[in-house]
């Protein structure tokens, strides 16, 4: 059976019909075991459909830039007497960013920033925790001294703590956002959760709940900084508390 990385790049074509038979039986054989990419085909499906749905929102409410950098893609592709299928779709973090960046001027069922917040870094925790975390949970004073040398904006990052079962294992880039999001990834109860903090101020103080793709994400801003905590549906009481103990050490 193939492993998550050799079944990623089949993604994009499975979903739209358009696999070999071959690449379709093993992604298929693939997503039966793998919940993790089970839920990446279920959330690039959806981002799929918006962008059907919209594209002529979508062709007008985008920047030039982007404009001009299909076009380019285009031309390219009409040089090419055979282009594989695996990369006549753009990624699926491309096209979540383009939901996104306009959703609210079309309405996608995202009327507000915090929806749209939500359903960003959600697309990003499900494609991300399939790949894992570090095997050991690390410090989080010495990652928030390398993010502020490497981004130049401050992030606490709450530590490790055995009472919430909460361990620390990666801060790295939202690679949805283009870095302008920091993605705190934790293990807990045994299971990814995702802290993300935007370096503003995007909703009120107290905690907004909002469910996409299965998942829950808990929003909320406090000292400037906006902090989104995601993990796995049905929904669970108990994640109150990993709110309120990182609302505790985030100042």
């Amino acid at each position: 059976m193939k492993n998550c990385q050799d079944v990623e790049p089949l993604m994009a074509p499975y979903v739209d019909g358009e696999a070999a038979p071959p690449d379709r039986a093993a992604v298929e054989a693939h997503i039966g075991a793998c919940d993790c990419c089970r839920d990446l085909v279920a959330t690039e499906r959806a981002a799929r459909e918006v962008l059907l749905a919209r594209r002529g929102d979508l062709r007008r409410c985008a920047p030039q830039a982007l404009h001009a950098r299909c076009a380019a893609h285009a031309a390219w592709m009409r040089g090419r007497r055979a282009v594989p299928a695996v990369i006549r779709w753009l990624p699926l973090s491309v096209a979540a960013t383009l939901v996104i960046a306009v959703a609210g001027v079309f309405g996608l069922g995202l009327n507000h920033r915090v929806q749209a917040v939500a359903f960003q870094v959600t697309l990003d925790h499900v494609a991300c925790k399939r790949f894992g975390h570090a095997s050991t949970p690390i410090d989080g004073t010495s990652a928030e001294q390398r993010w502020l040398a490497t981004h130049g904006w401050p992030v606490r990052v709450p530590a490790s703590s055995a009472g919430s079962d909460l361990e620390l294992r990666a801060v790295r880039r939202c690679a949805i956002t283009d870095g302008r999001l920091a993605h705190l990834m934790y293990r807990w109860r045994g299971e990814p959760l995702s802290i993300y903090v935007l370096p503003d101020r995007a909703a009120d103080a107290s905690a907004e709940r909002v469910e996409r793709f299965s998942h829950d994400s808990i929003v909320w801003s406090q000292n400037g900084r906006t902090y989104v905590i995601v993990a796995q549906a049905p929904r669970r009481p108990d994640l109150d508390s990993v709110v309120q103990y990182v609302k505790d050490n985030v100042y």
